[in-house]
Protein backbone atom coordinates (compact mmCIF):
# COMPACT_ATOMS: atom_id res chain seq x y z
CA UNK A 1 0.00 0.00 0.00
CA UNK A 2 1.28 3.76 -1.04
CA UNK A 3 2.19 5.97 2.02
CA UNK A 4 -0.46 8.18 0.39
CA UNK A 5 -2.77 5.57 0.93
CA UNK A 6 -1.88 4.60 4.86
CA UNK A 7 -2.19 8.61 5.42
CA UNK A 8 -6.11 8.40 3.88
CA UNK A 9 -7.00 5.50 5.91
CA UNK A 10 -5.30 7.29 9.05
CA UNK A 11 -7.81 10.48 8.58
CA UNK A 12 -10.71 7.84 7.93
CA UNK A 13 -9.91 6.18 11.27
CA UNK A 14 -9.90 9.76 13.14
CA UNK A 15 -13.01 10.88 10.99
CA UNK A 16 -14.99 7.46 11.91
CA UNK A 17 -14.25 7.98 15.92
CA UNK A 18 -14.02 11.06 16.28
CA UNK A 19 -14.70 11.02 20.46
CA UNK A 20 -12.12 8.41 20.52
CA UNK A 21 -9.84 10.02 18.65
CA UNK A 22 -10.13 13.44 20.39
CA UNK A 23 -9.41 11.49 23.47
CA UNK A 24 -6.51 9.33 22.02
CA UNK A 25 -5.17 12.67 20.62
CA UNK A 26 -5.76 14.54 23.64
CA UNK A 27 -2.27 13.67 25.31
CA UNK A 28 0.19 14.75 22.56
CA UNK A 29 -2.41 17.95 22.00
CA UNK A 30 -1.93 19.63 25.24
CA UNK A 31 1.57 18.17 25.83
CA UNK A 32 2.82 20.52 22.02
CA UNK A 33 0.62 23.06 23.35
CA UNK A 34 2.31 23.48 26.92
CA UNK A 35 5.57 22.84 25.19
CA UNK A 36 5.17 26.13 23.06
CA UNK A 37 3.62 27.97 25.52
CA UNK A 38 6.58 27.25 28.53
CA UNK A 39 9.25 28.10 25.77
CA UNK A 40 8.10 31.29 24.57
CA UNK A 41 7.17 32.35 28.13
CA UNK A 42 10.49 31.32 29.70
CA UNK A 43 12.26 33.27 26.45
CA UNK A 44 10.22 35.50 27.22
CA UNK A 45 11.11 35.99 30.75
CA UNK A 46 14.50 35.58 30.13
CA UNK A 47 15.18 38.29 27.66
CA UNK A 48 12.88 40.79 30.11
CA UNK A 49 15.36 39.52 32.74
CA UNK A 50 18.21 40.46 30.79
CA UNK A 51 17.18 43.61 29.91
CA UNK A 52 16.16 44.52 33.09
CA UNK A 53 19.89 43.42 33.71
CA UNK A 54 21.58 45.63 31.14
CA UNK A 55 19.43 48.83 32.21
CA UNK A 56 20.54 48.03 35.89
CA UNK A 57 24.33 49.59 33.75
CA UNK A 58 26.52 47.95 36.46
CA UNK A 59 28.58 45.43 34.74
CA UNK A 60 32.05 45.45 35.78
CA UNK A 61 31.32 48.62 38.10
CA UNK A 62 33.10 49.91 40.98
CA UNK A 63 31.91 52.51 43.38
CA UNK A 64 34.31 54.26 45.22
CA UNK A 65 33.22 56.33 48.42
CA UNK A 66 35.38 58.18 51.78
CA UNK A 67 36.02 55.59 54.36
CA UNK A 68 37.83 56.31 57.83
CA UNK A 69 41.34 54.59 57.62
CA UNK A 70 41.29 51.08 59.54
CA UNK A 71 44.30 51.78 61.06
CA UNK A 72 45.06 54.15 63.90
CA UNK A 73 48.55 55.10 62.76
CA UNK A 74 46.70 55.99 59.49
CA UNK A 75 44.05 57.91 60.82
CA UNK A 76 46.86 60.32 62.74
CA UNK A 77 47.98 61.18 59.41
CA UNK A 78 44.73 61.31 57.31
CA UNK A 79 45.44 65.42 57.29
CA UNK A 80 47.82 64.74 54.16
CA UNK A 81 45.08 62.88 52.09
CA UNK A 82 42.99 65.57 50.65
CA UNK A 83 40.64 63.06 50.33
CA UNK A 84 38.44 62.01 46.90
CA UNK A 85 38.95 64.88 44.56
CA UNK A 86 38.38 65.02 40.89
CA UNK A 87 42.00 65.45 40.30
CA UNK A 88 42.24 61.56 41.48
CA UNK A 89 41.40 61.18 37.87
CA UNK A 90 44.52 61.41 36.46
CA UNK A 91 46.28 58.71 38.54
CA UNK A 92 43.89 55.98 36.66
CA UNK A 93 45.56 57.13 33.00
CA UNK A 94 46.64 55.01 31.24
CA UNK A 95 45.32 51.91 33.11
CA UNK A 96 44.48 48.88 30.94
CA UNK A 97 41.93 47.28 33.49
CA UNK A 98 40.07 50.74 33.94
CA UNK A 99 38.54 52.41 31.17
CA UNK A 100 35.91 54.82 32.31
CA UNK A 101 35.67 56.75 35.69
CA UNK A 102 33.10 59.48 36.87
CA UNK A 103 32.61 61.40 39.85
CA UNK A 104 29.44 61.58 40.87
CA UNK A 105 27.32 63.80 42.95
CA UNK A 106 23.73 62.89 44.29
CA UNK A 107 21.81 65.13 46.43
CA UNK A 108 17.89 65.79 46.17
CA UNK A 109 16.62 69.35 45.32
CA UNK A 110 12.84 70.99 44.42
CA UNK A 111 12.57 71.01 40.42
CA UNK A 112 9.61 73.05 39.14
CA UNK A 113 8.09 73.50 35.95
CA UNK A 114 5.10 75.64 35.41
CA UNK A 115 2.93 75.00 37.74
CA UNK A 116 4.35 71.21 38.86
CA UNK A 117 6.62 71.08 41.89
CA UNK A 118 8.35 67.85 42.61
CA UNK A 119 11.18 67.20 44.94
CA UNK A 120 13.69 64.77 43.19
CA UNK A 121 17.13 63.11 43.38
CA UNK A 122 19.41 65.33 41.61
CA UNK A 123 23.40 63.63 40.07
CA UNK A 124 25.93 65.60 38.92
CA UNK A 125 27.70 63.41 36.18
CA UNK A 126 30.57 63.75 33.88
CA UNK A 127 29.79 62.48 30.16
CA UNK A 128 31.47 59.31 31.06
CA UNK A 129 28.99 58.43 33.65
CA UNK A 130 26.61 57.41 30.31
CA UNK A 131 29.26 55.22 29.09
CA UNK A 132 29.91 53.56 32.76
CA UNK A 133 26.06 52.57 33.50
CA UNK A 134 25.05 52.32 29.77
CA UNK A 135 22.61 55.62 29.96
CA UNK A 136 20.98 56.36 26.71
CA UNK A 137 18.33 59.08 26.09
CA UNK A 138 14.65 58.08 24.77
CA UNK A 139 15.18 62.50 23.27
CA UNK A 140 17.52 64.55 22.89
CA UNK A 141 20.82 63.62 24.42
CA UNK A 142 23.05 63.61 27.01
CA UNK A 143 25.52 65.66 28.56
CA UNK A 144 29.07 66.22 26.55
CA UNK A 145 32.48 67.45 27.66
CA UNK A 146 31.31 70.88 26.52
CA UNK A 147 28.54 71.53 28.33
CA UNK A 148 30.56 70.13 31.91
CA UNK A 149 33.42 72.36 30.60
CA UNK A 150 31.28 75.27 30.16
CA UNK A 151 29.07 74.94 33.12
CA UNK A 152 26.43 74.76 30.62
CA UNK A 153 22.70 75.25 32.69
CA UNK A 154 21.45 72.16 31.17
CA UNK A 155 19.75 68.97 32.95
CA UNK A 156 19.01 65.13 31.35
CA UNK A 157 15.08 64.10 33.01
CA UNK A 158 14.54 60.97 33.88
CA UNK A 159 11.98 59.48 31.95
CA UNK A 160 9.08 59.51 35.49
CA UNK A 161 10.56 62.67 35.95
CA UNK A 162 9.57 63.76 32.43
CA UNK A 163 6.04 62.22 32.16
CA UNK A 164 5.67 64.09 36.00
CA UNK A 165 6.41 68.15 34.40
CA UNK A 166 5.55 67.83 30.98
CA UNK A 167 2.98 65.18 30.43
CA UNK A 168 2.75 64.46 26.79
CA UNK A 169 4.42 67.30 25.40
CA UNK A 170 8.00 67.81 24.02
CA UNK A 171 10.77 68.42 27.26
CA UNK A 172 13.32 69.14 25.01
CA UNK A 173 14.45 72.76 24.92
CA UNK A 174 12.00 73.61 27.77
CA UNK A 175 13.17 76.00 31.14
CA UNK A 176 12.78 74.33 34.72
CA UNK A 177 14.08 75.55 37.97
CA UNK A 178 16.18 73.35 39.61
CA UNK A 179 17.27 74.13 43.23
CA UNK A 180 17.99 78.06 42.51
CA UNK A 181 19.11 77.53 39.27
CA UNK A 182 17.14 77.78 35.76
CA UNK A 183 18.66 74.54 32.93
CA UNK A 184 17.14 73.92 30.06
CA UNK A 185 16.27 70.37 29.37
CA UNK A 186 18.80 68.77 26.40
CA UNK A 187 17.32 65.29 27.08
CA UNK A 188 15.32 62.87 28.23
CA UNK A 189 16.13 59.22 29.65
CA UNK A 190 15.11 55.84 28.35
CA UNK A 191 12.45 53.81 30.44
CA UNK A 192 13.68 51.36 32.54
CA UNK A 193 12.56 47.40 32.43
CA UNK A 194 11.89 46.98 35.73
CA UNK A 195 8.88 43.96 35.04
CA UNK A 196 11.42 41.41 36.47
CA UNK A 197 14.31 43.01 37.90
CA UNK A 198 13.55 46.43 40.13
CA UNK A 199 16.19 48.45 41.84
CA UNK A 200 15.92 51.11 43.74
CA UNK A 201 18.46 53.15 41.65
CA UNK A 202 16.39 52.39 38.56
CA UNK A 203 13.79 53.71 40.09
CA UNK A 204 15.52 57.00 41.69
CA UNK A 205 17.00 57.58 38.22
CA UNK A 206 13.89 57.29 36.05
CA UNK A 207 12.46 59.82 38.65
CA UNK A 208 15.01 62.60 39.00
CA UNK A 209 17.71 64.57 36.99
CA UNK A 210 21.40 64.32 35.51
CA UNK A 211 23.20 67.45 35.53
CA UNK A 212 27.19 68.72 34.48
CA UNK A 213 29.21 67.89 37.25
CA UNK A 214 30.42 71.27 37.14
CA UNK A 215 26.93 73.12 38.03
CA UNK A 216 26.74 70.14 40.45
CA UNK A 217 29.74 71.88 42.05
CA UNK A 218 28.45 75.41 41.37
CA UNK A 219 25.42 74.52 43.21
CA UNK A 220 25.89 72.72 46.19
CA UNK A 221 30.05 73.35 46.74
CA UNK A 222 32.99 72.14 45.48
CA UNK A 223 33.98 70.43 48.64
CA UNK A 224 31.32 68.16 49.51
CA UNK A 225 30.26 67.63 45.66
CA UNK A 226 31.58 64.33 45.16
CA UNK A 227 29.30 61.67 46.78
CA UNK A 228 31.35 58.76 45.21
CA UNK A 229 33.21 57.58 41.84
CA UNK A 230 32.19 55.11 39.43
CA UNK A 231 34.58 52.99 37.48
CA UNK A 232 34.57 50.29 34.54
CA UNK A 233 36.27 47.44 34.65
CA UNK A 234 37.71 46.70 31.10
CA UNK A 235 35.68 43.33 31.29
CA UNK A 236 32.79 41.85 33.99
CA UNK A 237 35.40 39.22 34.73
CA UNK A 238 38.90 41.68 34.98
CA UNK A 239 36.03 43.52 37.92
CA UNK A 240 38.45 41.93 40.75
CA UNK A 241 41.59 42.70 38.83
CA UNK A 242 40.52 45.95 38.53
CA UNK A 243 39.55 46.56 42.35
CA UNK A 244 42.91 45.81 43.33
CA UNK A 245 44.14 48.45 41.16
CA UNK A 246 41.71 50.72 42.15
CA UNK A 247 42.64 50.71 45.92
CA UNK A 248 46.11 50.41 45.30
CA UNK A 249 45.95 54.23 43.27
CA UNK A 250 43.90 55.92 45.46
CA UNK A 251 46.16 54.73 48.43
CA UNK A 252 49.44 56.18 46.01
CA UNK A 253 47.53 59.30 45.27
CA UNK A 254 46.69 59.71 49.09
CA UNK A 255 49.79 59.71 50.14
CA UNK A 256 49.16 55.91 51.65
CA UNK A 257 46.05 56.69 53.49
CA UNK A 258 43.58 53.91 53.01
CA UNK A 259 41.07 56.52 53.03
CA UNK A 260 38.59 55.11 50.15
CA UNK A 261 36.53 52.00 49.84
CA UNK A 262 35.81 50.25 46.77
CA UNK A 263 33.06 48.23 46.10
CA UNK A 264 33.22 45.70 43.07
CA UNK A 265 29.55 46.05 42.38
CA UNK A 266 30.10 44.76 39.21
CA UNK A 267 31.27 41.03 40.54
CA UNK A 268 28.17 40.71 42.54
CA UNK A 269 26.05 40.92 39.49
CA UNK A 270 28.33 38.77 38.11
CA UNK A 271 27.32 36.20 40.40
CA UNK A 272 24.02 37.38 39.91
CA UNK A 273 23.72 36.54 36.20
CA UNK A 274 24.88 33.13 36.82
CA UNK A 275 22.11 32.68 39.41
CA UNK A 276 19.53 33.77 37.01
CA UNK A 277 21.23 31.47 34.19
CA UNK A 278 20.99 28.30 36.77
CA UNK A 279 17.21 29.08 37.43
CA UNK A 280 16.02 29.64 34.56
CA UNK A 281 17.90 26.47 33.39
CA UNK A 282 15.33 24.74 36.11
CA UNK A 283 12.77 26.10 35.17
CA UNK A 284 13.15 24.91 31.81
CA UNK A 285 13.50 21.51 32.77
CA UNK A 286 10.65 21.29 35.28
CA UNK A 287 8.34 22.92 32.89
CA UNK A 288 9.42 20.73 30.02
CA UNK A 289 9.20 17.58 31.91
CA UNK A 290 5.74 18.40 33.00
CA UNK A 291 4.73 18.92 29.36
CA UNK A 292 7.03 15.60 28.05
CA UNK A 293 4.62 13.50 30.78
CA UNK A 294 1.63 14.88 28.77
CA UNK A 295 3.17 13.81 25.47
CA UNK A 296 4.03 10.14 26.82
CA UNK A 297 0.21 9.73 27.85
CA UNK A 298 -0.64 10.85 24.08
CA UNK A 299 1.54 8.04 23.10
CA UNK A 300 0.13 5.50 25.47
CA UNK A 301 -3.15 7.04 24.27
CA UNK A 302 -2.10 6.04 20.80
CA UNK A 303 -0.61 2.60 21.41
CA UNK A 304 -4.08 1.84 22.78
CA UNK A 305 -6.29 2.88 20.12
CA UNK A 306 -4.23 1.40 17.94
CA UNK A 307 -4.46 -1.92 19.25
CA UNK A 308 -7.90 -1.65 19.30
CA UNK A 309 -7.75 -0.63 15.27
CA UNK A 310 -6.08 -3.64 14.78
CA UNK A 311 -8.61 -5.97 16.57
CA UNK A 312 -11.43 -4.48 14.39
CA UNK A 313 -9.34 -4.65 11.21
CA UNK A 314 -8.43 -8.48 11.95
CA UNK A 315 -10.38 -9.63 8.25
CA UNK A 316 -8.91 -6.63 6.41
CA UNK A 317 -5.49 -7.89 7.36
CA UNK A 318 -6.00 -11.26 6.71
CA UNK A 319 -7.57 -10.68 3.21
CA UNK A 320 -4.42 -8.35 2.18
CA UNK A 321 -1.95 -10.78 3.27
CA UNK A 322 -4.11 -13.44 1.11
CA UNK A 323 -3.90 -11.11 -1.82
CA UNK A 324 -0.08 -10.80 -1.53
CA UNK A 325 0.85 -8.03 0.83
CA UNK A 326 3.75 -8.26 2.86
CA UNK A 327 4.71 -8.09 6.40
CA UNK A 328 6.42 -5.17 5.72
CA UNK A 329 3.83 -2.97 4.22
CA UNK A 330 1.19 -4.15 6.81
CA UNK A 331 3.74 -3.01 9.12
CA UNK A 332 4.60 0.65 7.62
CA UNK A 333 0.63 0.64 7.21
CA UNK A 334 -0.22 0.68 10.45
CA UNK A 335 2.75 2.48 11.59
CA UNK A 336 2.00 5.80 9.32
CA UNK A 337 -1.25 5.53 10.83
CA UNK A 338 0.15 5.77 14.25
CA UNK A 339 2.69 8.61 12.82
CA UNK A 340 0.07 10.41 11.39
CA UNK A 341 -2.71 10.34 14.38
CA UNK A 342 0.61 11.83 16.31
CA UNK A 343 1.00 14.39 14.05
CA UNK A 344 -2.74 15.51 13.67
CA UNK A 345 -2.62 15.77 17.49
CA UNK A 346 0.63 18.07 17.39
CA UNK A 347 -0.72 20.45 14.50
CA UNK A 348 -3.94 21.18 16.23
CA UNK A 349 -1.45 21.60 19.97
CA UNK A 350 0.79 23.93 17.89
CA UNK A 351 -1.70 26.07 16.82
CA UNK A 352 -3.22 26.21 19.77
CA UNK A 353 0.14 27.36 21.86
CA UNK A 354 0.59 30.13 18.93
CA UNK A 355 -2.61 31.17 19.85
CA UNK A 356 -2.00 31.03 23.60
CA UNK A 357 1.30 32.95 23.41
CA UNK A 358 -0.29 35.78 21.21
CA UNK A 359 -3.17 35.81 23.61
CA UNK A 360 -0.76 36.22 26.89
CA UNK A 361 1.85 38.64 24.92
CA UNK A 362 0.74 42.12 25.68
CA UNK A 363 1.85 40.95 29.37
CA UNK A 364 5.54 41.37 28.28
CA UNK A 365 6.49 45.06 28.03
CA UNK A 366 8.85 43.78 24.61
CA UNK A 367 5.80 41.80 23.23
CA UNK A 368 6.37 37.46 23.73
CA UNK A 369 7.71 36.09 20.41
CA UNK A 370 6.73 32.76 19.54
CA UNK A 371 9.78 30.15 20.18
CA UNK A 372 10.88 28.38 17.29
CA UNK A 373 13.09 26.13 19.22
CA UNK A 374 10.04 25.21 21.54
CA UNK A 375 7.26 24.31 18.21
CA UNK A 376 11.16 22.28 16.83
CA UNK A 377 10.97 20.64 19.85
CA UNK A 378 7.00 20.10 20.10
CA UNK A 379 7.29 18.77 16.51
CA UNK A 380 9.87 16.30 17.40
CA UNK A 381 8.48 15.14 20.19
CA UNK A 382 4.94 14.13 18.88
CA UNK A 383 6.26 12.46 15.96
CA UNK A 384 8.70 10.20 18.48
CA UNK A 385 6.04 9.58 20.30
CA UNK A 386 3.78 8.41 17.31
CA UNK A 387 6.67 6.14 15.72
CA UNK A 388 7.25 5.15 19.37
CA UNK A 389 3.82 4.10 20.57
CA UNK A 390 3.06 2.31 16.71
CA UNK A 391 5.56 -0.17 16.54
CA UNK A 392 4.79 -2.94 18.51
CA UNK A 393 0.99 -2.58 17.56
CA UNK A 394 2.40 -2.52 14.11
CA UNK A 395 4.78 -5.53 14.42
CA UNK A 396 2.26 -7.39 15.76
CA UNK A 397 -0.54 -7.00 12.97
CA UNK A 398 2.32 -7.30 10.16
CA UNK A 399 2.87 -11.33 11.97
CA UNK A 400 -0.82 -12.27 11.82
CA UNK A 401 -1.21 -15.17 9.67
CA UNK A 402 -3.74 -14.68 7.08
CA UNK A 403 -5.93 -17.70 7.87
CA UNK A 404 -6.24 -17.03 11.77
CA UNK A 405 -6.87 -13.32 10.52
CA UNK A 406 -9.86 -14.26 8.39
CA UNK A 407 -10.97 -16.65 10.87
CA UNK A 408 -10.96 -13.58 13.54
Amino acid sequence: MEITESIRTSFEEVKGHPLRSFFTLLGVMLGTLAIVVVMSVLDGVSAAVWEGMEDLGLDGVLVMSAKTPPDRLERAKQHLSRGIRIEDGKWFEGSELITALSPVGETRAVVTAGTVTRRVDVYGVTPAFATIKNRHTSAGRFISDRDDQNVAPVVVLGYKLKQQLFGGDDAIGQQINLGNRRLTVIGVGTEFNMKFVNDDDMRKETGGAYIPFSICQSMFGRASSISYVLAKAVTPEKSIDAEDEAARTYARAHHGIHDVHVENVGKEILKERGNIVQILRNWRIIFFAIAAISLVIGGVGIFSVLKISIGERLFEIGLRKSMGATDAEIFLQFLIESITLSVVGAAIGLGGGIGVVRLIAGVFPAGLPVSMFGLSVASGFAVSIGLLAGLYPSMTASRLQPVEALRA
